[in-house]
């Protein structure tokens, strides 16, 4: 028999109090009439002001005592990275591959389920690529959160029946209003007038906006997507030096960035490899001068629609509402 649509409106998103899940609730809620979610995050009163228009709200451990039904699991879910906590693997191994692990096995045993999303991350193949990053690249993960969101990625592609459909999305950095990140601290430098110290290199890097995301989500959802792995990132690499007079626009204030020559830059960062005082070492300044581009042509082919956010656009409309 012929799937029904209907069947494709139930829902289980776990991480549905975080900045994706929370977007993506109401996202969802206003492109389709009738969807029915069950939402899941760590702890159920994280989420008690979304009981109004989901389903049904459960904690992480709850999803295993309960006869789930849910035609899609979306799994955002998971330890994100912290620079504070590198070390600790065990957490990292944990929230996102035994985790990832346990809800996929459910997945498997859900008679009704026949998709399963994992949101992973840009960061399971490298922290300074020399090229731009499609789904060819062979995965470097450096850190704990990269090492075990791959796990996770390869036990999902290695396990899934035939009769499922998995999507592995690896997102470049994700920006919207209300999110915590990088793009933040550059905004809050740049808004109390402090210059931007690395303006003699105008390196580039993508972005993806939560819009976007969303967008992507719902079509691998509803639409008729090959299973697979997806790299995600806005058209168009932003240019630091743009962004930098972006943000200064927003807050006006007048774009200011200093020029240190990156011989002195690279002596610092030497230095620094060595002298755990000094703030920059040689990972941290490839990483704030290295480009960082994500391709998305393999996933714009598979949805055949264009992205509803320009690149411009939405960081326009993150930076104007970030501290909103």
């Amino acid at each position: 028999m012929p799937e029904q649509m209907a069947d494709r409106k139930h829902i289980l998103i776990t991480g549905v109090s975080g900045f994706v899940g929370t977007s993506l609730v109401n996202y969802l809620q206003k492109k389709i009439q009738g969807v029915s979610i069950i939402g899941a995050s760590r702890r159920k009163k994280s989420i008690s002001h979304f009981y109004p228009i989901l389903k049904q709200c459960v904690s992480n451990a709850e999803i295993f005592d309960m006869p789930v039904r849910a035609y899609s699991y979306v799994h955002l879910s998971g330890k994100v990275y912290d620079v504070r906590d590198k070390n600790n693997e065990e957490e990292y191994y944990k929230a996102n591959y035994e985790a990832t692990k346990e809800l996929f096995n459910h997945f498997i045993k859900d008679p009704e389920a026949k998709k399963f999303l994992f949101l992973s991350t840009i960061h399971v193949l490298t922290e300074s690529p020399d090229t731009v990053l499609d789904e060819a690249y062979n995965p470097e993960p450096f850190t704990p959160y990269g090492k075990s969101k791959y796990l996770a990625e390869k036990y999902i592609q290695q396990n899934c029946p035939p009769d499922k459909d998995y999507y592995i999305l690896r997102p470049s950095m994700i920006h919207g209003p209300g999110n915590k990140g990088n793009l933040n601290l550059l905004y809050s430098l740049i808004d109390k007038g402090i210059p931007y110290p690395i303006g003699a290199i105008n390196n580039k890097r993508s972005f993806v906006s939560i819009e976007n995301l969303c967008f992507t989500i719902h079509e691998l959802i509803f639409g008729n997507v090959k299973k697979g792995l997806y790299h995600i990132a806005d058209d168009d690499a932003t240019f630091t030096h743009d962004l930098v007079k972006l943000i200064a626009n927003v807050t006006n204030q007048k774009p200011r960035m200093l020029n240190i020559p990156p011989c002195l830059l690279r002596g610092m960062a030497r230095l620094g490899d060595y002298i755990p005082l000094i703030p920059l070492n040689t990972h941290r300044l490839n990483k704030l001068t290295g480009d960082f581009v994500v391709s998305n042509k393999k996933l714009k082919k598979e949805i055949g629609k264009p992205f509803p956010v320009k690149s411009e656009e939405g960081l326009k409309f993150t930076l104007g509402n970030l501290y909103d």
